[in-house]
């Protein structure tokens, strides 16, 4: 040890140094060696491969990542040509990165095949860079290889998984088309019998020598038909719902009235049992509501047809309540509670599936399908509401459902329907029956002889267009599915025709009657569609509006305006002012008069704009024909000019109204001068 010291000293004294400078100077010549040292731990450390090669690809380094990864040792590769660990048909691989280390390029993330000893193939991530001389020329190359045959896995796994989930969508998609089309096929089955035993048994009712036995006969065969039809109608609400076709249409409607409505219809089926039938509603609960009442109705219907159905004896009560909801939206809660035979708590779960009763014994001993329930259910999750039963097996039940139906303001008044079918044009129509079924097409024509018109009847689309090109006809009732040529192609046939031929109303007669069966209909040229079995009621009043260049100049002659009605516009002033009710009207006069100048287009945006007023002060037809033409949403400039047409009648009648109750002087005249946009919003932000 002294002797070390001694030489160290030595050293020291011969180079004139302390013993702090020759220390610095051991250590400078220590650090490459350190480095190396370091750098080697790190490569043999890691868990890639790290490999270094010269350009002709045979290998000079060789970590224990790259032992671990292939299962070579250092001893085995070393010398050895890179190729004998890359897959035979990626050898030009090794080409493309050797001319692009010779140029001097790095590569990154190259993702590629490698083959281990065991012969495994590793998938890998290759870093490759050059290695330069002093001079800076590339001699070699340096590549790190990172095992991603895990990751590689889970891909191929995912795109697997993606293509099976791909595959099963596209199954299931074309089992749902299938289903829809079975029962759209179903449908027409179902519905082109049901108007003949429909249509029959309404003729034979207004018949004049029917017994009373007859009469009651008749009766019973119209009430099973309407059974029928209520399952056929279920079957294809299922069918919407399923296919989440179906979409609520809120409109403002009267509580109240619904509600008496739907109690009295259940009252019917009720008096033959002696049952009692009764609503409470609770008292200041707001009458105008939003919401769709036809499935509101529906819902309703099917829950007090049901406790009609299990009630042998006793009373049942609609019970209509405000609900304050935990998510802080106020709620209507509907509850009809019967004295039936009730249902055990363990079975009530059954009820809101889809063909599924509480018990196989009630549907022998009450019949059903078991898709009512399931129906309102789907219903009334679309009102983002809720639905249940509170039961004891004979202790009769209550179900009950929510429903958000937010406050309506009380001036907007729903349009009451036109009833055409009770005016006679001024001349007798002549309409063009085109179904193959005999027994149809003597039923469209007894309806339509007893509506006024002159019905002709063919059994075919090629007899219709010889019919069509030989006599005039005001319109033509086209049936859809017909051997040979079908009323589509029929439709698009007589679309061809020179004018006037090509223009004649055509309206589709069909038991298909799913949204893309009527979408189809409409864009092959058809006007409107009827569906089978066909009901008198509608088929006069279709006729009726698709017959205007009849009725259209006379109608406006001989149909004189009512004077104005003072009640309406009282209502409306008690609520917003008599100032501010009269500068509406006028404002609505003026809006009137520059209405409908412009193009269709502009039409549908003014008939949008007309609507609300159009309620407020209940000018019906010309609401009902502006919601018509601003709903329309078809690019058929056939039939959007007939609905401007008839929207124009509409104006000219209410403007000749508007102006007799005008013509006296009125000292609200001076509000006309007024801004009349903001007068306006006044009126459609109540809409």
């Amino acid at each position: 040890m002294s002797a070390i010291c001694t030489s160290l000293l030595d050293d020291a004294g011969a180079s004139g140094k302390g013993s702090e400078g020759v220390q610095e100077d051991r250590t400078k010549k220590m650090e490459p060696a350190i480095d190396r040292s370091r750098l080697a731990a790190i490569v043999e450390g890691s868990d890639d491969a790290i490999i270094s090669k010269t350009l002709d690809g045979y290998i000079t380094s060789w970590n224990a990542g790259a032992t671990r990864m292939f299962g070579y040792t250092a001893q085995d590769m070393i010398g050895r040509s890179v190729t004998s660990i890359i897959p035979e048909h990626l050898l030009s691989e090794e080409q493309f990165i050797l001319d692009a280390l010779k140029s001097g390029i790095r590569i990154d993330h190259f993702d590629s095949v490698r083959v281990a000893k065991d012969g495994r193939l590793v998938d890998v991530s290759l870093t490759v860079s050059p290695i330069r001389d002093e001079a800076g020329n590339v001699i070699g190359a340096s590549k790190i290889a990172r095992d991603i045959t895990a990751r590689r896995r889970s891909e191929v796994a995912l795109k697997a998984a993606v293509e099976a989930a791909r595959r099963a969508q596209q199954e299931a998609e074309n089992a749902n088309r299938a289903k829809t089309e079975f029962l759209s096929v179903m449908s027409h089955e179902i519905r082109t019998p049901l108007t003949g035993i429909s249509g029959f048994a309404d003729l034979l009712k207004h018949t004049t020598k029917l017994t009373r036995k007859q009469q009651r006969y008749v009766d019973l065969m119209q009430s099973a038909n309407s059974v029928l039809l209520k399952v056929v109608d279920n079957i294809l609400d299922f069918a919407k719902v399923e296919s989440g076709r179906l979409e609520l249409e809120p409109r403002p409607f009267s509580l109240p009235t619904l509600v008496r409505d739907a109690t009295a219809i259940g009252a019917v089926s009720a008096s033959s049992k002696k049952l009692r039938v009764r609503y409470d509603v609770e008292p200041g609960i707001a009458e105008w509501r939003m919401g769709d009442e036809p499935r509101l109705r529906q819902i309703l219907h099917n829950l007090l047809d049901n406790a009609v159905k299990f009630t042998e004896a006793g009373t049942i009560t609609l019970d209509v309540r405000q609900e304050k909801s935990p998510d802080g939206l106020g709620r209507i809660r509907f509850a009809v509670t019967d004295t039936g035979i009730g249902i055990a708590t363990d079975r009530q779960p059954l009820l809101f599936r889809h063909f599924s009763q509480a018990d196989s014994s009630v549907s022998r001993r009450y019949g059903g399908t078991g898709l009512g329930l399931a129906i309102c259910k789907r219903l009334v999750e679309l009102m983002d509401g809720e639905i249940g039963i509170v039961s004891d097996l004979g202790n009769g039940a209550t179900v009950w459902f929510t429903a958000h139906l937010p406050d309506a303001p009380q001036v907007v008044l729903e349009a009451k329907p036109d009833t055409p079918a009770n005016r006679v044009p001024p001349r007798k129509a002549r309409i063009l029956v085109v179904d193959d079924i005999d027994t149809n097409r003597e039923i469209l024509e007894a309806f339509l002889d007893e509506g006024g018109f002159s019905a002709h009847s063919v059994g075919s689309g090629s007899e219709a267009l010889v019919a069509l090109g030989g006599e005039h006809y005001d319109l033509v009732l086209m049936d859809i599915q017909m051997p040979v040529m079908d009323g589509i192609a029929t439709t698009k046939r007589i679309r061809g025709l020179q004018p006037p031929l090509r223009d004649i109303p055509i309206i589709a007669v069909s038991g298909n009657v799913l949204p893309f069966h009527v979408r189809s209909f409409l864009a092959a040229g058809m006007d409107d569609h009827i569906g089978k079995p066909i009901s008198r009621e509608v088929l006069n009043k279709r006729v009726h509006r698709w017959l205007p260049q009849l009725h259209s100049a006379e109608v406006a002659k001989e149909e004189t305006p009512a004077p104005f009605d003072e009640r309406n516009w009282s209502v409306l002033a008690k609520i917003i002012g008599k100032e501010r009710a009269n500068a509406i009207v006028d404002a609505f006069a003026n809006e009137l008069r520059r209405a409908f100048k412009s193009t269709i287009e502009n039409a549908r945006h003014e008939a949008h704009d007309l609507i609300n007023c159009a309620g407020l002060l209940r000018f019906e037809r010309l609401l009902d024909a502006c919601r018509e033409l601003a709903a329309s949403g078809t690019d058929d400039l056939h039939l959007l000019q007939i609905k401007l047409e008839q929207v124009r009648m509409a104006q000219a009648i209410a403007i000749q109204t508007l102006e007799r109750r005008n013509s006296p002087k009125k000292s609200h005249r001076k509000l006309l001068q007024r801004p009349r946009k903001p007068v306006l919003t006044v009126a459609v932000s109540d809409q």
